[in-house]
């Protein structure tokens, strides 16, 4: 029954994210449409392709960050390539759970059968802290450049700009009031309790690891948002550094929605209703859309190119 209940939701997605794209395309000319992407100037694409692949070398490396308080110290080289191997399952899976099984895999596989259960729970931590504190860097990305830029954000629509500075603030509440959920947690006779007051303490006590990881994000969303500027230039028109800070944020926020997969379909909504609001045309918007999903895919096939190096180190280490 739960079989057929996530396979009728992965359709489902599946099927929202195909009608959005068709109605987006519907809105466009096809001829120009093709005229646009025939005139993309490559040489801005391969730079945005490699500053996208040196944002993930750095998000691989705040995922070590935050999995050495929980007992895992395998090498950076091998977090990074655990990142670009879960890139490469993602293309295959629906939303980002067959690349989070892989990393989970290869990070616990080291540990003694007896505690690979425990290492597989504490390495699915570690990969939600990565995500919590990467997401957490963008929201604020985008809160500031709501406050810092009042011209363009009374371009985003109401109840996105007041959820993003709630979305903002919960964090830093959360970290606020840890403390107080902790001593709840210690009067709840589980082990479950216990390990979760443990797993955030580890944490709560290292505002190293946090500051380090907060910086890591804060470099590789610079990093996305200037890929957006390429990504124009290739497009040959001119986008605005100031919007780039409002309207990429946000675009991230909505293609994390869980009603596509991967967001297909709401992203590229996304650039042609935020780019709309600059004048840029539906026809440049939506390749903006294509030429970054191309990014994100040739940045995952390289993560392939890792898996099947590694499998053969592997291979060969084993025989």
């Amino acid at each position: 029954m739960e079989q057929a209940s996530a396979s009728w939701t992965f359709w489902l997605k599946a099927a929202i994210g195909i009608g959005l794209l068709a109605i987006l395309f519907a809105t466009l000319d096809p001829a120009q449409f093709a005229r646009t992407l025939a005139s993309v100037q490559l040489a801005y694409v391969l730079v945005a392709l490699l500053a996208y692949m040196i944002g993930k070398v750095l998000t691989g490396i705040r995922w070590a960050l935050l999995a050495r308080p929980l007992g895992f110290h395998q090498g950076i080289k091998e977090f990074v390539a655990f990142y670009y191997i879960g890139m490469f399952f993602n293309l295959f899976a629906p939303g980002t759970l067959g690349g989070d099984a892989g990393k989970i895999f290869y990070l616990a596989r080291g540990a003694a059968a007896a505690g690979r259960t425990e290492a597989a729970a504490r390495g699915l931590v570690s990969i939600l802290a990565d995500r919590a504190i990467g997401m957490a860097v963008l929201v604020w990305i985008g809160a500031a450049a709501l406050l810092i830029f009042p011209s363009y954000a009374a371009l985003v629509p109401a109840p996105l700009r007041y959820a993003t500075f709630v979305i903002a603030v919960t964090p830093i509440a959360g970290y606020a009031f840890f403390p107080f959920v902790a001593r709840w947690l210690e009067k709840i006779p589980h082990s479950l309790a216990r390990k979760l007051r443990d797993l955030g303490d580890a944490y709560w006590r290292r505002p190293d690891v946090l500051a380090g990881s907060i910086l890591l994000s804060l470099a590789f969303h610079l990093l996305q948002i200037w890929i957006q500027i390429l990504i124009a230039d290739a497009l040959r028109f001119a986008l605005p550094w100031s919007y780039a800070f409002v309207f990429f944020p946000l675009v991230d926020i909505v293609a994390m929605l869980p009603v596509s997969i991967s967001g297909i379909g709401l992203r590229e909504g996304s650039y042609v209703f935020f780019l709309g609001k600059l004048g840029i045309g539906p026809d440049k918007a939506f390749a903006c859309g294509i030429v970054w999903l191309a990014i994100v895919i040739v940045s995952g096939l390289v993560g392939g190119i890792i898996f099947v190096l590694y499998r053969r180190r592997s291979q060969s280490e084993s025989s």
